[in-house]
């Protein structure tokens, strides 16, 4: 019964969700091109955006996503800028994740994308659907995401990577929920994106998952090694070929 009532849950808000998306889509106009705003470009060398589960608040303390975030707003963090929203608002996340590039519509240019920062993105839940829809917006400027973390990800439209996300995981429990999150997702540009991990995680359910070590491991791994890059080039911005990790084995447990 337990299980039934909570996947009920999770199918209403997701349709809540995503009739909230459009009636916003379809409302708010055109914005139109303004001058590039790189007040920010400086201070905020990398974006760690993460979206929580639909059924948690932004802010919990339990979740890994709000722990990474919490870490990387640290005073050691500084040219980190971290955020972290619920899925229902995942524009909201957007608009602050775009905060900190141009302001004009369309592409960037080289000269812009060599001066903005580089993008992390980690979805927990609805929240990897979320985190999909960011990473898609993302692709229709060319702004490219070094790093995409799908947790126990639940969707209908996130199964497949955008081609602009550079490393691709995602991270799934056997639990009361496993029929419906993400198990197998696909590369829109198998040339492009690396898929650095694909871990089934023993002995967790749909919300400690999120505490997996290795999940925050793939994250602050990233931001040491665009912090090595930049520390090689400081002129360094969002080229084809950015910071890379390891890969992890395949359904590690």
């Amino acid at each position: 019964m337990r299980t039934a009532w909570m996947a009920a849950l999770l199918l209403f808000v997701y349709g809540r969700i995503m009739l909230q998306g459009q009636d916003i889509k379809a409302a708010v106009p055109k914005v139109p091109p303004s001058a590039p705003d790189t007040s920010n470009f400086t201070k905020c060398r990398i974006i760690y955006l993460g979206f929580v589960g639909a059924l948690e608040p932004a802010n919990n303390k339990f979740s890994g996503i709000v722990q990474i975030r919490k870490t990387l707003q640290g005073k050691e963090y500084s040219d980190v800028c971290a955020n972290s929203f619920s899925p229902y608002v995942w524009m909201d996340g957007r608009d602050w994740l775009l905060k900190h590039f141009p302001g004009h519509a369309g592409p960037l240019t080289p000269e812009e994308l060599q001066q903005s920062p580089k993008v992390i993105l980690v979805g927990h839940s609805m929240g990897g659907w979320a985190m999909m829809s960011v990473a898609r917006e993302l692709r229709s400027r060319d702004i490219p995401v070094e790093l995409t973390i799908q947790v126990d990800s639940v969707g209908i439209t996130d199964y497949t990577i955008p081609r602009n996300v550079k490393s691709a995981a995602i991270f799934h429990a056997n639990d009361v929920l496993m029929f419906m999150t993400t198990k197998h997702i696909q590369r829109e540009d198998p040339n492009y994106t690396k898929l650095i991990a694909d871990i089934t995680v023993a002995g967790v359910g749909h919300q400690s998952i999120t505490r997996d070590p290795r999940i925050r491991e793939l994250v602050m791994e990233m931001v040491e090694s665009l912090r090595t890059k930049f520390a090689a080039n400081p002129m360094a911005g969002g080229g084809a070929q950015g910071a890379g990790i390891a890969s992890r084995k395949v359904d590690q447990n």
